[in-house]
């Protein structure tokens, strides 16, 4: 194995993390809005979505720590390759990959979620299902 190959993640784990920033930052801004209305007049259907929410704003943070922990691996594995530690720095590089796959785990999670957020309000408004 040569250090090209952890480099790959790089791109990728960079990738990531600028999707679930955008997902954080339009999380909290439906979150504030929710609370405001909530506040003002509280509604049940928006404590179930403020209890989603919130459980997805956590989930985003396990998915940014899992893409984080995957590449300072991956880093760690390229020096492991560079100084001559080969198979320590292939164990470094599947552990890497095991926090990306993680990640991407939570992710789909996540997104699950999501659907259940958005069903609240399409039973709300009587919508037909599919």
């Amino acid at each position: 194995m040569n250090p090209t190959i952890p480099a790959l993640v790089f791109p990728a784990i960079s990738l990531l993390f600028l999707a679930y920033t955008n997902r954080f930052l339009g999380l909290t801004a439906v979150a504030r809005h929710i609370l405001k209305e909530h506040m003002l007049a509280p509604q049940p259907h928006w404590e179930v979505q403020l209890i989603n929410i919130r459980r997805r704003l956590h989930l985003i943070r396990q998915m940014q720590l899992a893409g984080l922990a995957s590449i300072i691996l991956a880093a760690l594995s390229m020096g492991a390759v560079v100084n001559g530690f080969d198979k320590l720095g292939q164990g470094i590089f599947v552990a890497s990959l095991a926090c990306f796959i993680t990640s991407m785990g939570i992710c789909v999670h996540e997104i699950k979620l999501s659907i259940d957020a958005i069903e609240v309000e399409f039973k709300r408004g009587k919508v037909p299902g599919v």
